[in-house]
């Protein structure tokens, strides 16, 4: 274990420093827009403009991380990710702030690139499940811990801008001062979205909702929260706890959908987190305490659908499509994650806050009866090895190369210590 992780050290630090960050970096913006008094359905654009600089990035960042290699590439998306960060105390205007969110979408995307790509090359075949492992982890922890961060300073101030960019500016220097050399990008044959739909309606339609559920929820909750009267404490514990909710029921939810109908198990994730929503909204103005430990409980269950979503699409497909396939569900979830808090914004705008989680159970109803459905009138999931429930980061890019039945050739380190695999440091002019 410990020569399969060592490599990539350096990448991992660089990764969960930059998460951390923009994990207090989300929160930090849906509270301050509550605070400035946005209108809920500007705030629902600002969040939504995230996502549609994650989408156009994952169609462009490409060819830019081609021209001048890794290190350069996270550099630079790292700055400007870290110069956006910087801007919003600046001048309070919501379309600005938009424009903001737009250009750290986009550069999140880049170095979700830029690190995925550079562990799919990196990593042996029989050794990608430990690094997605990790990386995952990494993922969600950084990401929950980061929430915390919000009790260190006044969401009022500058203070805690200036802190998520030090963070994410902090993220270049492990990665830069690494000796490894930066590999090629992996070239993604595409896959079109109908080929996916006519292989696993399911798996596309609970990919999008999924979208709609996650990006609601990490855009909106902080804003529920505190148009419910929640303290900082209470947002850091909403998200924190809800976001390491998911973490921690991912691997048992992952050992149900491998053990028995994944269709089944989809439906019944899917309904739990519209029962939690539903449970939510009961106890919103009631108890903040059960408020917060419905949210873990929810987490858990939202958190697990996108990764059911992946597996229940690549047991429908060869090994080498799965690739493609991760890449063609991370657009349609970035899609759903673009209409998700549009459309939460404008029903919180009619009936309050708990309009969040009325969207919420609403998206869960919906897949819920779409999974029935295709159970009944569905084709039986392929008889032969399931293709194994993979825990991902929510917006990995690339992350579906990591699952081991993506076998491509790759340029490997030697983990065993041998001299001649030893990879030449990469030398910039």
């Amino acid at each position: 274990m410990q020569h399969t992780l060592s490599p990539f050290i350096a990448l991992f630090a660089s990764f969960g420093l930059l998460l951390t960050g923009g994990g207090l970096l989300t929160t930090l913006v849906g509270v301050r827009m509550s605070e400035e008094a946005f209108a809920t359905e500007i705030i629902g654009i600002v969040t939504a403009c995230y996502s549609v600089g994650f989408v156009v990035a994952t169609r462009v960042c490409a060819g830019i991380i081609a021209r001048v290699g890794h290190i350069r590439s996270f550099a630079a998306f790292a700055a400007l990710a870290a110069m956006s960060t910087l801007v919003y105390p600046l001048l309070i205007n919501p379309w600005l702030w938009a424009g903001m969110r737009l250009a750290y979408g986009f550069s999140l995307a880049g170095l979700f690139m830029v690190t995925e790509s550079w562990l799919n090359d990196r990593t042996p075949a029989d050794r990608r499940g430990q690094v997605l492992g990790v990386y995952s982890i990494i993922a969600y922890v950084a990401l929950g811990g980061g929430q915390f961060l919000l009790l260190t300073g006044r969401a009022g101030g500058f203070e805690l801008f200036s802190l998520a960019a030090i963070l994410i500016a902090a993220a270049v220097v492990p990665v830069t001062l690494t000796r490894i050399a930066s590999p090629e990008l992996p070239v993604i044959e595409r896959i079109r979205l109908r080929e996916l739909l006519a292989a696993s309606p399911l798996g596309l339609v609970g990919s999008a909702l999924a979208g709609v559920v996650n990006g609601a929820f990490l855009g909106l909750a902080p804003v529920f929260a505190r148009d419910s009267g929640f303290t900082d404490t209470g947002i850091s514990l909403l998200m924190g706890l809800g976001i390491l909710g998911g973490f921690v029921l991912q691997w048992p939810i992952g050992h149900l959908s491998d053990r028995f109908n994944r269709r089944d198990v989809m439906m019944g994730v899917s309904l739990a987190m519209a029962a939690s929503s539903l449970a939510i909204i009961y106890a919103s103005g009631r108890s903040d305490l059960a408020v917060i430990a419905l949210a873990v409980l929810w987490g858990g269950f939202a958190f697990t659908i996108y990764p059911i979503a992946v597996s229940l699409t690549n047991d429908f497909l060869s090994a080498n499509q799965v690739l493609s396939a991760s890449a063609a569900l991370l657009l349609v979830h970035g899609v759903g994650m673009i209409a998700g808090p549009l459309i939460a914004s404008q029903l919180m705008a009619l009936v309050g806050p708990v309009g969040l989680f009325w969207t919420l159970a609403g998206a869960g109803l919906v897949l819920g009866g779409f999974a029935w459905l295709r159970q009944r009138v569905g084709p039986p999931i392929p008889v032969g090895e399931p293709a194994t429930y993979r825990v991902v980061p929510r917006e990995g890019v690339y992350a579906g190369g990591l699952d081991p039945r993506y076998e491509e050739v790759q340029l490997e380190f030697d983990f065993e210590g041998s001299d001649d695999m030893t990879p030449e440091p990469e030398v910039e002019p």
